[in-house]
């Protein structure tokens, strides 16, 4: 995995972009997308179409009455607009490629299925170039003259936001209990993540200089520590938890529902710093225990303390002045 600074997404050496609004990518977002498409479509219509034999075809899936094509694709985030669109386009433009060059391979697959539609399905897309550039690929397939292809056929993008209900129907299920514990984070990860992210170190004592409770050197220096340690410990079981994509999207989610609270939560509060702290923490372990069925109480914690430290790194929850 490719690691970053959370201030200027430039390459450094220890901590991976772990954004609160940040979506699946790779396999994860393969796994992910099957998931939803199996819940939209129901049993019997949303045929899978694996990779690991002999390769893919350009195609992730196809449902077998409506004659929808998917190609599932999860670019490594955070990117900018422009960026997200090359991606885009080259991804669609080499994977209808082998749509139009895997003639043979593909009649085989769809028999006697008609495609109306191939869809390019990402976790998010934002402009409108990908659409424009989805039209001209339907004009390149229409004149393939493909003989699973039907006259009206078109080439389309859409996200995940088309899914909403699956997604919140996948994310409430009931699921087996997880444990993580973060793994130990020792002090020599502690200090080279301080020493790569100086800005970020520095946010987090002014803070600090904030707390009341926090009157000495040696308090705010502990302070920034175990920031930091909660930091990286929240970072790992997150990373564990890509293995369960429905429990590491709840967690996504509800983390970002509570962060939009956070800041006029954060300046209405007459609490204290150390209050604030720790009615945020607990608000944010409720509502994960409450939505996150199925992650185990000592995981819980975990992440609770990940997102508060998260939150006091990237400024959503700041603190006021000592009085």
């Amino acid at each position: 995995m490719t690691y970053y600074s959370l201030d200027y997404r430039a390459e450094v050496h220890k901590v991976p972009v772990m954004l609160s609004v940040e979506s699946l990518w790779g396999e994860d977002w393969q796994d992910w997308a099957d998931k939803l498409l199996q819940r939209h479509y129901g049993p019997g219509e949303y045929q899978k179409v694996p990779d690991k034999h002999k390769g893919d075809a350009g195609i992730e899936g196809f449902t077998i009455v409506s004659g929808h094509a998917y190609q599932a694709y999860g670019p490594v985030e955070p990117l900018s607009t422009t960026d997200r669109y090359d991606k885009h386009r080259t991804k669609m433009t080499n994977d209808i490629h082998k749509f139009i060059n895997n003639r043979s391979v593909l009649s085989q697959i769809f028999g006697n299925t008609m495609i109306t539609k191939w869809i390019l399905f990402v976790p998010f897309y934002d402009s409108k170039e990908i659409v424009q550039h989805a039209t001209k690929k339907t004009k390149e397939v229409l004149a393939a003259q493909l003989p699973y292809v039907h006259p009206n056929f078109r080439v389309c993008i859409e996200d995940e936001n088309a899914f909403a209900v699956e997604r919140d129907q996948l994310i409430n299920a009931r699921q087996a209990h997880i444990i993580f514990d973060g793994q130990d984070v020792g002090l020599n990860e502690i200090t080279a993540w301080i020493d790569d992210n100086d800005v970020l170190s520095k946010r987090i004592d002014d803070k600090a200089s904030r707390v009341s409770t926090l009157q000495t050197t040696k308090d705010r220096t502990s302070f920034r520590v175990e920031i930091v340690k909660r930091y990286l410990q929240g970072q790992n079981v997150l990373e564990d938890l890509r293995r369960f994509p429905t429990t590491y999207e709840h967690v996504r989610v509800t983390k970002s529902n509570r962060e939009s609270l956070l800041a006029i939560e954060s300046l209405l509060s007459e609490a204290s710093s150390s209050t604030i702290l720790r009615i945020n923490q607990e608000k944010f372990r409720d509502a994960l225990k409450s939505q996150a069925i199925g992650i185990a109480e000592t995981t819980l914690d975990v992440l609770a303390w990940e997102a508060i430290a998260d939150w006091i790194i990237r400024c959503p929850l700041d603190f006021k002045g000592n009085k």
